[in-house]
């Protein structure tokens, strides 16, 4: 379990260095790759697993979502768990390093303690990239002609 420093880390490791991350990576799914945000089903559903489990849990969850026979309209998802599992595995094996999350941990309690410092620092970034996607699918809810609203003036 991590102690207060190592939660006070990951919390300024999420606000200063997740938060954009997670704002880059939706919004290049979005923009460059041409997906559409998520649908809220599956927003839902990854919050839920996100919160309750532990990391080797969460991995398991999103490589049973990337490897899932998606229909063709549904390719976005596909592609979104693909890129999430890339990007996690890249944090996994660098950034909890990089940014000293286990500095005094010791060897012996070092695979416990990677898996749950990875499971706080994918919650922050999922919940980030939920956020993101909200305020894209808000964006694109406000391009979409509205015809009721030239009834109500």
């Amino acid at each position: 379990m991590p102690d207060q420093k190592q939660l006070e880390k990951v919390w300024l490791f999420s606000d200063t260095v997740l938060y954009p991350e997670a704002v880059t990576f939706i919004r290049r799914l979005v923009h460059e790759q041409r997906c559409n945000p998520l649908p809220a089903s599956q927003v839902t559903g990854l919050l839920n697993i996100a919160q309750r489990v532990s990391y080797a849990q969460l991995e398991e969850f999103i490589v049973h979502q990337r490897e899932r026979n998606w229909p063709p309209g549904k390719r976005d998802i596909k592609i979104f768990y693909t890129e999430l599992y890339n990007t996690l595995t890249e944090m996994r094996d660098t950034r909890l390093k990089q940014f000293h999350l286990l500095d005094g941990v010791k060897s012996w309690q070092e695979a416990e303690e990677k898996d749950a410092l990875m499971a706080l620092v994918a919650r922050e970034f999922i919940q980030h990239v939920v956020a993101e996607n909200g305020v894209l699918n808000a964006e694109i809810v406000d391009r979409q002609p509205q015809r009721w609203r030239g009834a109500r003036q």
